[in-house]
């Protein structure tokens, strides 16, 4: 009898274990959150949607509900069963009329980033019938794209990461950033940590000086790699400040994580300055040829494709600074920055960061 009831439990648990595996929305679920961030206290809902959607794309609706009221989140996870495709983003109904797609998205595109825009629709659809959409604005540096995907009824705009469920997430995600072009340090160790920050981002700053002796002391541990991501449109001096590491990346690498120590600690001074002279100045104080550092640094072609890095993290959700990818999934970065501290330190096998004490007034 007790065998019986043994095998009986065991066949139960496999149909249930099996049922759970064909269940589409729990797969769905599972390759979105490591998508999107991962935040402190997090909750998380996933439900399908019922208002129309994308034509060939199941459509549902994950909500992310946190303590650290920046990483919380609501996106449409939209699923094609013919490709295989997941895009996870947001979808944006378009004007309803007979004018060209092009004209349609422009409209409504300047509407929404209340900027003008220019919209092209690429002529041949993929797979699931979506087609590429390139929405460019001109800036002070060059043309900055917004990238994004129409659906087959030409009704529903879709902005947000595009993978597909054969693909783990994390690849997809380190290769659409262009991670391969990352400044790194370390080895090739299992543990991977990838930043993108601005240098000009004071909360960028604080990160820096909280994590970069963590990554310090264990370099034997991790592969370390940095991204600039120059919210240029907010922040003046970023774009050139990035231009510079892109340049020392290049010509004296073994200088780049010094400027990048010097920028983060010198943010209030170099903000009181012109940003060329004191790229000019760290140049020369630290020995760098300068003939081969300007060639880059003033280069039209290397700023634009700086612009399209910015234009590719935009494309797959990463729009703030800093973010952290820890092993390629994507953390909340929160007020103080402990909850990423604290994947990095489990990561690393390293005990939680102590949380700070709270200081009383002395007695008078």
């Amino acid at each position: 009898m007790k065998r019986a009831l043994l095998a009986f439990a065991l066949l139960l648990c496999s149909a249930v274990l099996q049922a759970q595996s064909l269940d589409p929305n729990a797969t769905l679920k599972a390759y979105a959150a490591k998508v999107l961030p991962r935040c402190a206290d997090a909750t998380v809902t996933f439900e399908a949607s019922t208002a129309p959607g994308p034509t060939n794309f199941q459509s549902n609706i994950m909500t992310v509900r946190s303590s650290d009221q920046y990483c919380g989140t609501r996106k449409y996870v939209l699923y094609s069963p013919k490709s295989q495709a997941v895009l996870i983003g947001s979808v944006i109904e378009l004007p309803k009329d007979n004018r060209p797609a092009n004209v349609r998205i422009s409209e409504e595109a300047t509407r929404l980033l209340s900027k003008q825009v220019t919209a092209n629709v690429a002529p041949f659809p993929l797979a699931d019938g979506l087609k590429v959409v390139t929405i460019v604005h001109p800036t002070p540096y060059g043309p900055f794209a917004y990238n994004g995907f129409l659906d087959a009824s030409g009704q529903f705009l879709v902005v947000g990461f595009r993978g597909t469920l054969t693909t783990e997430p994390a690849r997809t995600l380190r290769e659409s950033l262009g991670s391969t072009n990352a400044a790194r340090r370390g080895n090739a160790a299992k543990v991977e940590i990838l930043e993108l920050s601005d240098f000009q981002c004071p909360t960028c700053a604080r990160a820096h000086e909280q994590i970069e002796p963590i990554i310090k002391k264990n370099l034997a541990k991790v592969n370390y790699a940095r991204l600039d991501l120059p919210l240029f449109e907010h922040h003046e001096w970023s774009l050139p400040a990035a231009m510079a590491a892109r340049a020392i990346q290049r010509v004296a690498p073994d200088k780049y994580w010094q400027y990048v120590d010097f920028v983060f600690k010198n943010q209030e001074s170099i903000g009181k300055q012109k940003i060329d002279d004191v790229i000019k100045n760290w140049v020369e104080d630290n020995d760098v040829d300068k003939a081969a550092f300007q060639k880059i640094y003033g280069s039209k072609s290397e700023r634009q494709a700086l612009l399209d890095q910015v234009s590719r993290a935009f494309a797959v959700g990463v729009a703030s600074t800093p973010t952290y990818l820890v092993n390629g999934q994507i953390m909340g970065f929160g007020p103080d920055g402990a909850f990423t501290m604290d994947a990095i330190n489990k990561a690393l096998g390293l005990p939680p960061t102590a949380p700070k004490k709270k200081t009383t007034p002395a007695a008078k």
